[in-house]
C-alpha cells in the first residue's frame, strides 16, 4: 500500500497558534486550492468525523472520515466511506528547536489491484502534492495569525 510523508517546519508561529489552524478542518477551502468542501459532525473534544470533497490530480474525491485528536500532538484519521478502498493516516505536529514541525503521513489504496502499477505512481505524485499544498497553507496562515 502506497505510503505518502510531507513535513513543514514553521518559524515564527507557537505550537497553540499551528494546532489550530491545522484542527480548523471547515476552512481548508478558503486556505487551500484543492480543497474543495470540508464539513465536520459528531464533534467531540477528542474526535469528529468530517466529510471531504477534494481535487486529485484534477479528480474530484469525496470521502467521510473519522478523525481522533491528540491534543496538539497528532490528528489521526481512517476513511469511513468514499471514493478510496483506503485511506488513513495522521498528521503530527511538535516543537523542535524553536520552530513548529508538522509532518502529514498518508496511506491509501485506489482498490483497483490490476492497475496498482500504473496508477499507485500518480496517486503517490497526486497525494504529495496536494499534502504539500496543505502544510504550506498551515504554515503561511499559522504565520498570520499570530502577526
Amino acid at each position: 500500500m502506497p505510503l505518502v510523508e510531507n513535513r513543514v517546519i514553521i518559524k515564527d508561529a507557537d505550537l497553540d497558534t499551528v494546532w489550530r489552524v491545522m484542527c480548523d478542518f471547515e476552512s481548508f477551502p478558503r486556505l487551500m486550492q484543492d480543497v474543495i468542501e470540508v464539513t465536520c459532525f459528531d464533534r467531540t473534544p477528542d474526535s469528529c468525523q468530517s466529510s471531504w470533497k477534494v481535487l486529485l490530480n484534477g479528480s474530484e474525491l469525496t470521502w467521510i472520515e473519522h478523525d481522533t485528536f491528540k491534543d496538539r500532538q497528532e490528528i489521526a484519521f481512517h476513511q469511513l466511506e468514499g471514493d478510496l478502498e483506503i485511506w488513513h493516516g495522521k498528521w503530527q505536529i511538535r516543537p523542535e528547536a524553536g520552530q513548529i514541525v508538522v509532518d502529514l503521513i498518508v496511506e491509501f489504496d485506489l482498490g483497483i489491484p490490476s492497475l496498482a502499477a500504473i496508477l499507485d505512481p500518480i496517486g503517490i505524485r497526486a497525494i504529495a502534492a496536494n499534502a504539500r499544498q496543505m502544510l504550506e497553507a498551515i504554515d503561511l496562515h499559522s504565520k498570520a495569525a499570530v502577526a
